[in-house]
């Protein structure tokens, strides 16, 4: 609804969603709005490259470099996340 209410606002306004994961990997919701004709929806290397193609940065392989989330947190944080099988949502 958001994004149709942009369209709606300014003419050729063009509403873009970017998640990390990949497709496989996403949840129902981001498959409804990639199937929408409201968002261009990329996940997955498309959404980093589409962020490389915005910024000129390369976000994905300054993640690569500089994030391990197993051994960023806290033990206690990875512990929880993983007995509640949250630890996917993560790189989502």
């Amino acid at each position: 609804m958001v994004a149709t209410i942009y369209k709606n606002l300014e003419e050729n306004y063009t509403c873009t969603i970017l998640v990390r994961s990949a497709e496989d990997k996403n949840n129902h919701y981001f498959k409804t709005l990639k199937n929408s004709s409201v968002w261009n929806a990329y996940c997955g290397e498309d959404a980093y490259n589409k962020i490389a193609e915005y910024t000129g940065f390369d976000l994905k392989e300054w993640i690569d470099n500089n994030i391990d989330w197993e051994n960023d947190l806290k033990r206690t944080t990875v512990d929880y996340f993983k007995e509640q099988n949250l630890f996917q949502y993560l790189s989502w």
